[in-house]
Formats: structure tokens, sequence, C-alpha cells
């Protein structure tokens, strides 16, 4: 039973498979505006993919037996079919694919059968009088071992794909018509044997099952396909029927009488121009063949020079990066060497700048101190210089009168002043006073200058305009130019040449090189003289046939003029 669910499923599912193959190949050879169309539907197609989902639970789960129905197989099947005959009508596939899905399905269609008659033979066991039915079902799975050796002979014959192949259409009709027959052949004996199997399941095993009992329901089972009798004999007819144009179209094959069709010449040609042409080909290959090697070898001969060459190139490329790498590490250790003095410096720097700071402080602190004893000094000079004043007229009358005696002028009177002690410290304290008069008020006029130069502005040194010379982008192309032919050293073999030219011509180019440089040096040097004459003024300019260049003295006049003189704190 499970043989026969098993062969019917496989069956069906063929069908989809052919179905579901076709539609794919016409949707790689459809044109996009069928294509959209068919995007649209592309959720449609859900609950097929859902079937195919429930099956192959079934199968995991071990569930998969006669309880399950096949129908919703059948239904996507027919889908697929309509679908195809809607869209892609239009496009036909080609006799290879027709004959290999039709072969397919009608191979399975004939071991489902030989299931079948295998299940029929089993009920047939425990019929009274069955052997002849057994015999009749027996001759049946011959005829479906025939069709299966046929099958195989037109695989067999089929030419490869690299060949032209192609048949009529009354062939592709055959085929389809030998198609359907074989299948309906399927379920009329499928129908049956199930029939068999319940009734027969149905009678106790004490009971005895006649042919009498069996044999309506056999001709109502076999009623379903064409041919003459009834029974198994009708099936045994109609399978015999079909199969006569399954074998001439095998024996066609074999023939070659396919092989002429669609692309290929109609006309035969003998066997020794075929061999001529077989020949011929296979000479001209050999010409080609050799004529390849000998490409293939003065190829490997100018790799090889140019591997030779490659190396020479590669040597150099070493020598000369062995070089940077020396002249990288000198530059490392220089600039390793420099930025340790300008670590000691910066050090050194931030000392003097700290002994600066502090000594500042120091300096401020002993001139509040000074101007603090000075405005003490000067409270005390003003009580002193008020006492002074209420003793000035004597002093000044004791002047006067020194004053007379030293000129000595005649009719005037002398007046001798005695050296009292009294007086004589009364002078020597008005001089004191007047010392220390005249000294607070050089003290006064120095505080007075301090805080009208804190009053005035801090002094901003006014900066210069750098002039926009023009030839810095220039110099900076030289200054690169220079850098790389110093870091790329070439080095010039006297031995031999390289690339078709001497060492003396390496050298003339280089040495043109270098006079192209100097030459551009040259040419930088005068523009920049044209321009620094130009920012400082061209009255300083000399007339040279070359050009105009300006003098040193008048360049320098120049740069004091534009930089004012700074004055202030």
């Amino acid at each position: 039973d499970k043989a026969v669910y098993a062969a019917g499923l496989v069956l069906e599912l063929a069908h989809f498979r052919v179905a579901v193959t076709s539609f794919e190949r016409c949707i790689k050879q459809c044109d996009p505006d069928t294509f959209l169309r068919l995007g649209r539907l592309a959720s449609d197609l859900g609950p097929h993919s859902s079937m195919l989902t429930t099956f192959r639970g079934h199968l995991d789960k071990g569930t998969l037996d006669e309880t399950v129905p096949v129908e919703p197989v059948m239904q996507s099947t027919t889908a697929f079919q309509t679908l195809r005959n809607t869209y892609f009508a239009d496009i036909q596939p080609s006799c290879r694919e027709i004959l290999s899905d039709d072969l397919m399905i009608m191979q399975l269609a004939c071991e489902g059968l030989i299931a079948c008659a295998d299940k029929v033979c089993a009920v047939l066991a425990r019929v009274q009088e069955g052997v002849s039915l057994a015999e009749r079902v027996l001759e049946i799975k011959a005829r479906c071992c025939e069709y299966i050796k046929t099958m195989r002979r037109i695989k067999n014959f089929v030419p490869a794909h690299d060949k032209p192949f192609s048949f009529p259409s009354d062939i592709d009709e055959m085929l389809s018509a030998t198609l359907a027959q074989l299948s309906i052949s399927f379920s009329v004996m499928q129908t049956t044997a199930n029939t068999l199997s319940m009734h027969v399941a149905g009678a106790g095993e004490e009971d005895i099952v006649t042919l009498h009992d069996i044999s309506d329901l056999i001709k109502k089972g076999c009623t379903g396909v064409e041919g003459a009798g009834t029974g198994f004999d009708r099936v045994k007819s109609h399978l015999e029927g079909l199969l006569p144009a399954l074998q001439q179209m095998a024996k066609n094959l074999q023939d070659g009488d396919y092989d002429q069709l669609g692309d290929a010449d109609t006309k035969s040609e003998p066997p020794y121009d075929i061999r001529a042409k077989a020949f011929k080909e296979q000479f001209s290959l050999a010409d080609q063949l050799k004529t390849q090697l000998e490409y293939k070898n003065t190829e490997n001969h100018e790799l090889k020079k140019m591997v030779k060459i490659k190396g020479e190139e590669v040597s150099q490329q070493s020598v000369k990066a062995e070089m940077l790498e020396r002249r990288l590490e000198n530059a490392r250790k220089d600039g390793d060497g420099k930025l340790e003095t300008m670590k000691k410096d910066i050090a050194e720097s931030k000392k003097a700048l700290v002994e600066k700071d502090k000594q500042f402080e120091e300096t401020m602190d002993q001139l509040q101190e000074d101007i603090d004893s000075l405005e003490a000094e000067k409270a005390t000079l003003k009580t002193k210089l008020e006492q002074a004043s209420k003793r000035a007229p004597r002093a000044h009358l004791t002047e006067s009168i020194l004053a007379e005696q030293a000129s000595g002028q005649p009719g005037s009177v002398r007046v001798i002043v005695e050296d009292s002690p009294a007086t004589l410290t009364k002078l020597e304290s008005l001089q004191s006073y007047a010392q220390l008069v005249q000294d607070e008020n050089v003290k006064l006029m120095a505080s007075s200058l301090k805080t009208k130069l804190a009053a005035l502005p801090r002094l901003v040194v006014p900066t210069t305009k750098r002039p926009a010379i023009q030839v810095e982008k220039p110099v900076s192309e030289l200054h690169q130019q220079l850098l790389a032919i110093i870091a790329n050293t070439k080095v010039i073999d006297i031995t031999k040449s390289v690339n078709g030219k001497t060492p003396a011509d390496q050298l003339a180019e280089q040495r043109a090189t270098q006079m192209c440089l100097h030459n551009k040096y040259l040419k930088i040097k005068l523009q920049a003289q044209k321009e620094m004459g130009r920012y400082y003024g061209a009255a300083g300019f000399i007339q040279t046939e070359t050009g105009d260049f300006i003098t040193q003295s008048s360049a320098g006049s120049s740069k004091k003029k534009k930089v004012p003189d700074c004055s202030g704190r």
C-alpha cells in the first residue's frame, strides 16, 4: 500500500516539478513588461510553497502515508500550467527539454504501474481461482518493463548538447498522448488496486473470496482506459497500442533521423569527405598549436629578459634603500641631538625666567619700602621746614652781612660776626635742612616721573607687512626636486648599457638635468631680486643688460623708512 501511494505522490511531484521548471525557463526568456506583471502575482505563489513545506514536515516526522492527500500537489501543478499557458504561450520549449520531461514522467508512471501490479497480485493471492487474473497482471507489468527499456534506449541515442537535435510536431503530439494515457492507466490501476485491497481486507480470514466476487470491481475500475476486452485485458491492450510508437522513435533516433533536422545540413556527405575534413581540421589545429608554442617560447624568452632587468632594478633600489636608511639614521641622530639641545635651552630659559620674576618681585618690594620710608621722611621734613621758616629772616640778614664783607665795597660797614657756638649750631642745622629739602624735592620729582611713566600706554612695536613675493611656489618646487635628486641617487654602471643607453649618454642626460635645474635656480633668483626691489622702492635700481637690480644701500634706507623708530617705556 505504501509503495503505491509513494509512486502516486512521486508522479504528481514530477508533474509539479516539470511545470515549475518550464515556468522558470519562460521567466528567463520573457520581456521586462511580462516579468513586472508576474511580479504582482508573487504573493499568490505563497500557498504552493507552504504545500511543499507541509509535505516536507510529514516526511521528517514519518507521518507521510495514505492519510495525507495529494490533491494540493495536483492543484499547484494546474496553477503553474495555467500561468505558463497564459503569460508565455508564445515561448516554446526546445525538443530536448520536451523529451527529457516527458520521459521522466512516463518512466515514473510505468514504475507506478509496476507497484500497482504487485499490489494486485498480492491481493489475488487470497482470491480463489485468481491465478488467471494474476497472469494478466504480470503481463501488464512486463509491458511496463518494455516501456522502461524503450525509454532508456531513447535517452541513450539522444545526440549530445553540442549537436543539433529536433523532431517534428507529430512526435511531440505522440509523446504528449503517450504521457497522458500512461498517467490515466496508472490512475485506473491505482484505483482498482485500492478497491480490491479494501474488498479483500473487509472479508474475514475464514471467508473465501471468489473470482466472481471481484470481477465486477475489476471491470468497473478498468473502464477508464480505451482498449479491447474488459478488465485487465483492456489495460494490457491499451498499453500495447502505445508501445510501438515509442519503439519506432527509438529506432529513428538510433538511425540518426532526428539529427538532420533543425539547424543540421540535410545533405549527406560521403564518409571519406567527413574523414578528410576531420584530418584537415586536426592538421590545421596542429599548425595552430605549433604557432602558439613558438609564440609562448618567445614570450618566455622576453619574460626572462624582463626578469633580469627587474632584478637589476631591484638591486639598484636595494642600494638606494640602504643609502636612504643611513641618511635617515643620521638625520634621526641629528634630530635627537638638536632636540636635547633645545630641551636644555628651554630648561635654562625657564630657570632664568623664574630668577627674573623673583628679582622683579624683590625689586618691587624694595621700591615699596623705599616709597613708604620717603613718605615718612616727607612728613618729618615738612615739620622741620615749618620750624625753619620762622628763623629765615635772621638767616637772611646774616647772609647779607657776610656777602657785603666779601665784596669789600668802599664806604660799607664791616660787621664782625662772632663765631659763637649758638650761631654755628644754627648754621649747621640750616645747611642740613636745606640738603634734606633738596633731597626731598628730587625724590618727589622722581615719584612724579614714575607716576607719569606708569600712566603712559604700553608700547606696541609695529609689525612690518611681509612682501607678497610670487616666487615662493617655484622655490618650493625647486626645493622638492633637489630633495628628490638627493634621495634618489642614480648609480651609473660604466660596464654595460641600460635600456639601450650607454654610460656616456646616461652621464650626459644627468648633466643636462643639473644644468636645467641651475638655470631654473638663476631665473628664480633674478625674479626674487626684482620682487624685493619693488617692495623696497625702485629708486635704488641699477640698469643692466639682463634686467634691473636694487642696490644694497638703497634697500637698507628703504627698509629704515618703512620701519618707524620705537620709543617709550
